[in-house]
């Protein structure tokens, strides 16, 4: 409902209002088109990374790499330009780069004029240098941990093979050495029921008393060897369950190895993912031109609109002005 009488207001100031917005437009226009041209550099940088806990963490945030771009490296790499005899110009257009992380990567872009390209070009460079050298060390210090910790996991478990195989021998040499007694258990039973036969049928004289004590030397051996082969089934059942426990960690051990291989293979450095490579000026100038013009538009619609509201409140002024005029007393009067 609001929206009528602002049309019609509008329309009734429509030259004004369309002469001040084409006349702010056009003067804008004028002077974006007079902007100097602007190149812009870009180039990222892939922060290295490894599998820690499971997940692929970079050695670094990279926005702390980005914080310390504009703090540490930055000014460190626009030292160095300096030192090869840059102009002041240049390295004032080149000290306040734009810097954002975004994931794991760190993106740098220099927007300047399109004559400082190679300036910037090997400003980002050294940033870049400088960023991948920190990085190495502790980059080689987490690769030689990844490594050591390969080679005390194979070792352990060649010592641990050596073991099972240990195991496995002398299990075989139990069981060997069991079933031989076995068999000698087996034959001196035999022998002992033979004896206990003889017992039952006439002996000679002084024959039996040979036999009891036959029987009593047998029953003595049949003894220890039962106690020797318990020993034997013991011990074998002791090292059958040390066996599982070695197979078991040998198990365990195979897993860290393959899961330290996995973090060896997983290991990414720190690198230049795209070198700093310019965007064309026309380019460039084109969208920041259209996107320059959109705003002067949006401000000339603005202007418009204010010279119409001004207009508005001049002639509702003029009106109260005249009916209090005309509704004075003396005023009145006269008329009358």
């Amino acid at each position: 409902m609001m929206t009528a009488p602002i049309l019609q207001i509008v329309w009734l100031h429509r030259r004004p209002f369309f002469f001040v917005m084409g006349l702010t437009f056009l003067a804008l226009a004028v002077v974006i088109f007079m902007l100097p041209k602007r190149a812009t550099v870009r180039s990222t940088i892939e922060i290295g990374s490894a599998v820690i806990g499971e997940k692929q963490e970079a050695f670094e945030p990279p926005e702390n790499v980005a914080r310390r771009i504009l703090s540490v490296y930055g000014p460190a790499a626009l030292f160095a330009t300096a030192g090869k005899g840059t102009s002041p110009s240049i390295l004032s257009a080149l000290q306040n780069p734009s810097v954002e992380s975004i994931g794991r990567t760190v993106v740098i872009v220099s927007t300047i004029d399109p004559s400082f390209e190679n300036e910037a070009k090997e400003f980002q460079e050294t940033i870049a240098d400088l960023i991948t050298k920190e990085l190495a060390s502790r980059t080689q210090a987490l690769r030689e941990s990844i490594t050591a910790r390969i080679s005390l996991a194979k070792r352990a478990a060649d010592n641990l093979e050596q073991q099972i195989k240990a195991d496995a021998n002398e299990i075989d040499r139990i069981s060997a050495l069991s079933d031989d007694l076995q068999g000698q258990l087996q034959r001196q039973r035999a022998s002992l029921g033979e004896l206990y036969q003889r017992t039952g049928t006439a002996l000679q004289p002084g024959e039996g008393t040979i036999v009891e004590l036959h029987i009593r030397e047998m029953q003595e051996q049949i003894s220890r060897q039962m106690t020797l082969i318990g020993n034997l089934v013991l011990e074998r059942f002791n090292v059958t369950s040390d066996l599982a426990k070695t197979r078991r960690h040998y198990e365990a051990q195979g897993r860290t190895i393959a899961d330290t291989q996995f973090e060896q293979n997983s290991f990414s450095e720190t690198r230049i993912s795209l070198p700093p490579s310019s965007t064309p000026a026309s380019t460039a100038a084109t969208s920041r031109r259209l996107s320059l013009l959109l705003v002067a538009f949006a401000i000339s619609v603005l202007a418009g609109f204010g010279t119409v509201v001004l207009l508005h409140n001049i002639g509702v002024s003029e009106k109260d002005l005249s009916v209090r005029r005309i509704s004075e007393p003396g005023f009145a009067g006269i008329a009358f």
